[in-house]
């Protein structure tokens, strides 16, 4: 058998199925397509109806009404469901406070992972708050150390142990996005 036959037999077994599936469905969307035609049909003359019955207003008018507040409620939906753009403080993300470079993020305009590095090598610092845990009469405070430039204390906030500290530079960053801080302003990226 040549190849050109071959095709031929392929090309007519491919077009009777093909054929026979179009025969199949031909018939089913038929039907469906007189069931939608009639439904729209129906709902054609309903509105005819609406439209000509009698009421205290008009039909004509009912369903201009009837369209304004349709018209009016998808306007809603979408007005809704836009999202709103967030606040331009989200962008600020990092500053120096107290002689140490503080980092963070927001999480629902909420100030998370907020952490002090090292401004010259950008190390993480770590802290030494053991005055707090004395009972002597020393003044409580608690160092920021950073590691990799060789134990040098890079930042000193007096008042308290770690968590105070980071609640002070936490309510210095709010003071600063309320009040518009200048220097901040600069810094924002």
């Amino acid at each position: 058998m040549s190849d050109s036959s071959a095709k031929t037999i392929r090309n007519g077994v491919i077009a009777t199925v093909v054929g026979g599936v179009v025969l199949l469905i031909i018939p089913n969307s038929l039907h469906y397509l007189k069931q939608a035609a009639k439904w729209l049909w129906s709902i054609f003359i309903w509105c005819r109806e609406v439209i000509t019955s009698l009421y205290s207003l008009p039909g004509w008018v009912l369903a201009i009404l009837f369209t304004l507040a349709f018209i009016g409620s998808i306007n809603i939906y979408i007005t809704l469901r836009q999202k709103k753009e967030a606040p331009e403080f989200i962008k600020y993300t990092e500053d120096y406070i107290n002689d140490a470079k503080w980092k963070w993020e927001w999480l629902d305009n909420q100030i998370v992972g907020l952490w002090c590095y090292c401004p010259s090598c950008d190390a993480t610092l770590v802290y030494d708050d053991s005055s707090c845990r004395r009972s002597s009469f020393e003044e409580k405070q608690t160092h920021f150390v950073c590691e990799n430039c060789n134990h040098k204390i890079v930042s000193t906030v007096k008042g308290g142990n770690y968590l105070y500290a980071v609640s002070s530079a936490e309510r210095e960053i709010h003071r600063r996005i309320r009040t518009g801080d200048s220097n901040t302003l600069a810094k924002r990226t």
